[in-house]
């Protein structure tokens, strides 16, 4: 199964994207020159995820190459609670990638991301 991901919303201040995927998914959600505004100084950030992840494993979200910034198992959120602040690069642009492990049968996420800065 390859990646399906449906945008929402694409205003001037947010983007939600429905994503829908199985196991060993490796692929960018979320390419700035894509969206509405953007420039070659866009960034955003991480503020919400609702997530179901099926199976065993795991499936991690990250901005461009660096490390995992969020790791996903089971059903449940991200950006909800009071502890959990916006997830932002400090480097690069930051596009927003997938990945999902040879242990995830299927995976759904609606994930929201604040336009921080370099928006037209």
């Amino acid at each position: 199964m390859t990646i399906v991901s449906e945008k929402l919303v694409d205003d001037s201040f947010k983007v939600i994207n429905k994503i829908t995927g199985a196991r060993n998914e490796n692929e960018t959600l979320i390419d700035l020159d894509t969206l509405l505004g953007s420039t070659n100084e866009s960034k955003i950030s991480i503020a919400n995820a609702y997530y179901e992840v099926k199976g065993t494993g795991n499936v991690t979200l990250q901005f461009d190459e660096n490390d995992p910034i969020l790791t996903m198992v089971g059903i449940d959120n991200y950006g909800l609670k009071q502890n959990e602040p916006k997830l932002k690069t400090t480097e690069g642009t930051g596009d927003i990638k997938i990945k999902s492990d040879s242990n995830v049968d299927e995976f759904s996420l609606i994930l929201e991301c604040h336009k921080e800065t370099g928006f037209n």
